[in-house]
């Protein structure tokens, strides 16, 4: 069939009167968007090669169109290339594309994007590939250095990375190791003090397992160690040190991060504590919970997927000696009426204020009682949400509890007890929390909850009677 030349010109994509305006839109056609870059081909400027860098994180762009921008990139600005996919990769939301592009990675076989591949991988993404091994990032590294490489990979960039440009990757690496199930080489590495003697992230990791046999497990734990190392704290990690010494040795092997601010806090509050064992402690809080007999309020977590409970006697098996001693210390403490005052005076002017949850610190104070911070959220607006800040964390390092309000109203059983953002944080975290929930106007409910996720339901504290 004769087709003229007018017919052929009206067949071909226009590429805009603007090209860059054009390939900048996301909203644009892919074949409007691939047609720009052959037009700007012709004479590759600057702006050019930054719209191109753009498409690879930017959000609305189609793969399509990505994969045309990557060929292009490769040839035009491999370095710039690289570099934006080392500050990107790890926070791009756009799942099939961070896939093809951990697999361009090994296409091109550049083994110096590893490091931004394990940053990338350590990027929680639970609901997007249920099972580690599967995630891309992980396959590229392996695919990339050697399958049975990996945790040799990962060693070597903890221990060579700049320990100022690059902590957080080294911080990275050991979670990942952790992940992994490399506890005992990473003991090893600590233990031989041959290596880099004069790190101070080594050296403060040595401390902690040398002086209180703790290994930390996530990048969390270890800023969290490291501001307990720091002078201003150096007086509460010497009674870390005194308290955990008179914990059962079946009790020592096991303790994280979190439990140690429980440790001092019971060797002022209730010394005799220490000397227990989980069971015995159990025992102390099931009683507790029975003679006080006030109602569990739990929420439904129906249609969430996952095996979620408050119940203390279903939870008993998972339950570490600090997750109970800290039980026993929030019950306790709030046995104080006037600290039940101030809860509940913090709780009423939350429910009057549509702008953000109220939360804060419970830490034991200079004169050696219990005591609530009020800490100021990070950003308002959001009256389901508290943000916690800077501020908060730096006053929690040594204090017993993380804790938050969902006083929305005085009813507010549906939302009693933490929920899966609360989870989210304590997995985060890695903190002792606690969260106070209105059911009535003269109860509020108070849940225990840590990572794991792992929550129990510790009844109701009443408001004090010249309040109600």
């Amino acid at each position: 069939m004769m087709v003229s030349m007018g017919a052929l010109h009206a067949c071909a994509v226009s590429a805009g009167k603007d090209p860059m305006k054009s390939l900048s839109n996301p909203e644009s056609l892919p074949v409007v968007q691939v047609a720009a870059m052959e037009v700007l081909d012709q004479t590759p400027t600057p702006q050019y090669i930054s719209a191109l860098k753009r498409m690879m994180w930017q959000p609305g762009f189609a793969e399509s169109t990505r994969l045309e921008a990557f060929v292009r990139l490769v040839k035009l600005d491999e370095p710039g290339l690289k570099e934006i996919l080392r500050l990107q990769l790890p926070k791009l939301m756009a799942l099939a594309w961070r896939q093809k592009l951990c697999e361009l990675i090994v296409e091109h076989q550049w083994v110096d994007m590893t490091p931004t591949l394990v940053r990338a991988w350590s990027v929680p993404m639970a609901a997007w590939i249920e099972h580690d091994k599967d995630r891309p990032e992980r396959i590229a590294i392996e695919q990339l250095n050697g399958k049975e490489k990996l945790t040799d990979v990962l060693v070597k960039m903890l221990v060579d990375s700049n320990p100022i440009t690059e902590a957080n990757l080294r911080l990275r690496c050991w979670e990942m190791l952790q992940k992994l199930g490399e506890r005992e080489r990473l003991v090893q590495l600590l233990a031989d003090a041959s290596v880099k003697p004069d790190d101070r992230l080594l050296d403060n990791l040595r401390s902690c397992a040398g002086e209180l046999g703790i290994v930390p497990t996530t990048k969390e734990e270890i800023l969290w160690l490291q501001a307990l190392l720091e002078t201003k704290n150096m007086v509460f990690w010497g009674q870390a040190k005194e308290a955990t010494m008179q914990l059962p040795q079946e009790v020592r092997v096991k303790l994280e991060i979190r439990e140690l601010p429980v440790a001092v806090a019971v060797s002022k509050l209730k010394p005799e504590l220490l000397k227990l064992t989980p069971l015995q402690l159990y025992q102390i809080v099931e009683e507790r919970r029975q003679a006080n007999g006030s109602r569990i309020v739990s929420p439904s977590f129906e249609g969430y997927g996952g095996d979620h409970t408050e119940n203390l006697y279903e939870m008993r098996n998972k339950l570490s000696w600090g997750d109970l001693a800290s039980m026993v210390i929030a019950m306790e403490m709030f046995d104080s009426a006037s600290l039940r005052q101030q809860m509940f005076d913090l709780a009423d002017r939350d429910m009057a204020d549509r702008d953000t949850e109220f939360g804060g610190v419970i830490r034991i104070g200079a004169a050696g009682k219990p005591e609530i911070l009020e800490m100021t959220p990070r950003v308002r607006g959001n009256d389901l949400r508290y943000e916690s800040s800077q501020k908060m964390f730096d006053n929690a390092y040594t204090g017993l509890f993380h804790f938050h309000l969902h006083c929305q109203s005085y009813d507010n059983m549906q939302y009693a007890g933490p929920h899966l953002g609360d989870f989210a944080y304590a997995d985060s975290t890695r903190a002792n929390c606690l969260v106070f929930s209105f059911v009535s106007r003269k109860e509020l409910n108070v849940d225990f909850y840590r990572h794991g996720p792992m929550v129990v339901d510790l009844g109701c504290i009443s408001r004090p009677k010249k309040d109600a």
